[in-house]
């Protein structure tokens, strides 16, 4: 799964969106005080935030359902010369043996369930994973993202001479879209590898979402932008972030 994927994620850019969410999430763990020792990132692909987050002393694992993306994250950490722990497996249900002060599930990989059950098993399988008073923080693509956003066509160039074309369709009944990404990326003989692979995602409404972490026992759970920054109406921006607690009681 997402082998295609693996072979020109970084290549185009896309692991730059992973170093930009921990860098504004540290910032907002530092505005409120909390100091991770451990993390646990989920669909962590290629590993850039956990790498990044290793690299500011935080003991960092890597979860994801794909080798070949976990193959690329774990070149990367040798790369930076930092110690990471990846593991393959399912976000929805997986078992580390172990706690961690904050989890992690970003770039919209939720949305990559498509089925509700799925979603409160991540939750639920999370919460299990936290020490007390531990965070789960995740971000989402949300139905007016889906619905307005994903029935097009796109050519992108870089500034490396590659390029990827994205192809998408809304099934707005559903909440839910598909897109395919085709890829060239150039060679240093000026030939092109290309790749190609289909994605589709599923969102459900934000309030939806927030009962069901609370139902599941998550405690204070809030809705952010992409700036970490709280927002009158959620639904009215394409992506959200929802951090969440684990209560000692719980």
């Amino acid at each position: 799964m997402y082998e295609q994927f693996a072979r020109f994620y970084d290549e185009l850019g896309w692991s730059q969106y992973a170093a930009g969410v921990w860098d504004r999430l540290s910032k907002y763990l530092d505005s409120i005080g909390f100091k991770p020792r451990s993390l646990l990132d989920l669909a962590c692909g290629t590993g850039i935030l956990t790498i990044k987050a290793a690299q500011r002393g935080v003991e960092a694992h890597g979860l994801d359902i794909s080798e070949a993306m976990l193959e690329k994250a774990e070149y990367n950490a040798r790369q930076a010369d930092i110690e990471v722990s990846y593991v393959c497996g399912d976000m929805s249900h997986f078992c580390m043996n172990r706690h961690y002060d904050i989890i992690t599930c970003t770039f919209d990989a939720i949305n990559h369930l498509s089925a509700y059950d799925d979603w409160e098993d991540t939750f639920r399988c999370a919460l299990a994973h936290l020490d007390d008073n531990g965070l789960f923080v995740f971000d989402m693509n949300t139905v007016k993202d889906l619905s307005e956003n994903w029935d097009n066509i796109h050519v992108r160039k870089d500034a490396n001479g590659n390029y990827v074309i994205s192809k998408s369709i809304a099934f707005r009944d559903k909440a839910s879209a598909a897109v395919t990404f085709t890829a060239f990326v150039q060679r240093s003989d000026r030939l092109f590898d290309g790749y190609e692979e289909t994605v589709t995602e599923v969102t459900f409404p934000i309030d939806r979402v927030v009962a069901s972490l609370y139902e599941i026992g998550f405690a204070d759970v809030s809705v952010k932008n992409d700036m970490f920054e709280d927002v009158p109406d959620p639904e009215q921006l394409n992506r959200v972030f929802i951090i969440c607690r684990k209560t000692k009681a719980r």
